[in-house]
């Protein structure tokens, strides 16, 4: 006799139930969604601060860039720091990571587009918060743009296209 029940034959789970097919497309597309909404969310920032925040004229000062690795890949991101005067008072910022949404394949292509975009002693249009001017923003150049969050979020939404036609 056998301890359990039904001979070993088990139920097709179905789609819509936990650990159904559609459930990790739902997963995916809540992140591919929360990514779109952190972009653009940095691009409605940069462009308040644009439009609102007092123009200031300033210089970077350093720029780097910065290797992460992980077991199968390596990525690069780039980062600079600048300087602006504010109300006679000299502010310094960064580091700031700059081009968010663009990959670098290699330390030597990440370091020649800062080099060619930022290099120290540049002159760049910075915005400081009129109520603390020690609070900057590089407005719309310093922002991802609106390719990533349209990416990220026309993911989501055919993640979740996908899911709904898989149950």
């Amino acid at each position: 006799m056998s301890a359990g029940t039904g001979g070993g034959i088990q139920s097709p789970r179905k789609a819509d139930e936990p650990g159904g097919s559609a459930w990790g497309y739902y997963l995916v597309a809540a992140f591919a969604a929360a990514m779109g909404l952190i972009f653009l969310n940095d691009f409605r920032n940069a462009l308040t601060a644009q439009r609102t925040w007092t123009p200031a004229v300033g210089r970077v000062t350093g720029n780097k860039v910065v290797r992460y690795h992980s077991r199968r890949s390596t990525s690069y991101s780039t980062y600079i720091n600048y300087s602006y005067a504010a109300d006679g008072v000299i502010y310094g910022a960064g580091p700031l990571e700059i081009n968010k949404a663009k990959l670098y394949f290699s330390e030597g292509s990440a370091e020649k587009d800062l080099q060619e975009n930022f290099p120290p002693g540049k002159s760049l249009d910075v915005y400081c918060n009129p109520a603390n001017p020690s609070q900057s923003s590089l407005g719309l150049p310093g922002a991802s743009g609106l390719a990533a969050p349209i990416v990220f979020l026309m993911l989501a939404a055919g993640l979740v296209s996908l899911a709904f036609h898989t149950r």
